[in-house]
């Protein structure tokens, strides 16, 4: 495993969003990523693609019949199904034990924002990320909020979020590291995502 490859950093980036892993192959142990995006964020959708082709054989992105999607999926590779092993228990995916050696890098942030970000930014004095986790158990999230200040120096809490009757847990960035984080992940935003870092605004379809 090369922790300096781009392709890897995305990958691991595209897991803790919304990205998942194929299976594990019984006899090489290799897993393919699945990655989807609504049909307007196209050209982001490219853009993983060519990073991961830096380092993984590649599917051609294709169309989601009956969606407003497209997705790509890697070929078969020993490097996702190590991934598969940290990521996941069963079908279930996880935060893993060691995710503060596996999420690193800008670029992973940055991916994982741009997947599962958004940017409340309601007035002068309300302009904070948030990270949407509700995949994860409240403890696993409280690794990442370690992880977010052991590795990124950012500072933020767990909070609750409720939707439709059901209480999931969310990365709040806390008001002093706000700033600071959209500096670390902005250099690696897509044009399609801007807004997520209060560059224009978002369109009316497709957007988290």
């Amino acid at each position: 495993m090369d922790p300096k490859s781009e392709a890897l950093q995305v990958a691991i980036g595209s897991l803790l969003g919304d990205g998942h892993l194929k299976g594990l192959s019984k006899r090489k142990c290799e897993s393919q990523l699945y990655v989807s995006q609504h049909q307007s964020k196209l050209s982001y959708l490219q853009w993983l693609h060519d990073k991961m082709a830096d380092k993984f054989a590649m599917n051609n992105i294709l169309p989601k019949k009956g969606y407003e999607q497209s997705y790509f999926m890697t070929k078969p590779n020993q490097t996702l199904g190590w991934l598969t092993r940290q990521f996941y228990v069963g079908r279930r995916k996880i935060v893993p034990l060691a995710i503060d050696e596996l999420l690193v890098s800008p670029l992973s942030l940055a991916v994982w924002f741009m997947n599962d970000g958004t940017l409340d930014n309601r007035a002068k004095e309300h302009f904070n990320p948030m990270i949407a986790t509700y995949n994860f158990s409240f403890d696993e999230c409280e690794k990442l909020k370690k992880t977010m200040s052991d590795n990124f120096g950012i500072d933020c809490s767990v909070t609750r979020c409720q939707m439709r009757g059901k209480v999931y847990p969310r990365l709040y960035i806390r008001s002093k590291s706000a700033r600071k984080f959209l500096e670390i992940v902005k250099p690696f935003i897509q044009p399609v995502f801007m807004y997520k870092v209060g560059v224009g605004s978002a369109s009316s379809s497709g957007n988290t």
